[in-house]
């Protein structure tokens, strides 16, 4: 039996799951673990609705699997909180064969909240050469208020700022900031969750 599946919403997630997932032993001080990725054909609606659906046949083929999506797009946004959307996913799984073996991971508002950092290997990931950087250049638009460190709209934010350095988007962008920047300052909440719940899961020496 293997140790996790991960199903995701569009190949942005896959490739960021692909690069991050084998840090995390080194990085938050898990025992190394198998993995699968899959991609959920119907985005973030089908993750919010069919998961349970999706990941049925393999149940006795991993431990614990995991289910990660944007908020945005789920079609709940408007009705219900990030935690109520994972609340209502997390059990539809354990109705259906992963009780107490498996996690929600809802993103809000979306993926790019996570792309975020103040640090210079997003910069160079997305092909940013101007003289002021990323952040500066994010604050001085409006896109990130003083007081924060997120943008507002993170993924419409991430989109302009690769017009600006002419670079297409791409999943292979989003791999490259998943396998260069650290995320141990990361302070997003889903990010936070899913690291936590895979020191739960796969202990060292477990």
């Amino acid at each position: 039996m293997k140790d996790l599946i991960v199903t995701v919403a569009d190949s942005y997630q896959q490739k960021l799951m692909e690069a991050l997932l084998p840090r995390v032993p080194v990085s938050s001080h898990t025992r190394n673990f198998s993995f699968d990725i899959i991609l959920n054909p119907n985005h973030d609606s089908g993750s919010y609705n069919e998961s349970h659906e999706l990941l049925r046949p393999f149940i006795n083929q991993y431990r614990f699997a995991i289910v990660l999506f944007d908020q945005e797009g789920c079609g709940m946004e408007h009705l219900k909180s990030g935690k109520e959307i994972e609340v209502d996913v997390y059990n539809q799984m354990n109705n259906n064969g992963w009780e107490q073996r498996n996690s929600v991971i809802v993103i809000e508002p979306e993926l790019e909240n996570w792309m975020w950092q103040d640090n210079v290997h997003v910069e160079q990931a997305i092909g940013w050469e101007k003289v002021n950087s990323l952040y500066d250049w994010a604050r001085n638009e409006g896109l990130i208020r003083m007081d924060a460190i997120k943008p507002e709209r993170p993924k419409e934010t991430l989109e302009k700022a690769l017009r600006i350095s002419n670079k297409p988007k791409s999943a292979s962008t989003y791999r490259k900031i998943a396998e260069n920047v650290s995320y141990r300052k990361c302070t997003d909440p889903a990010f936070l969750k899913l690291i936590h719940q895979l020191q739960l899961w796969f202990p060292v020496g477990s």
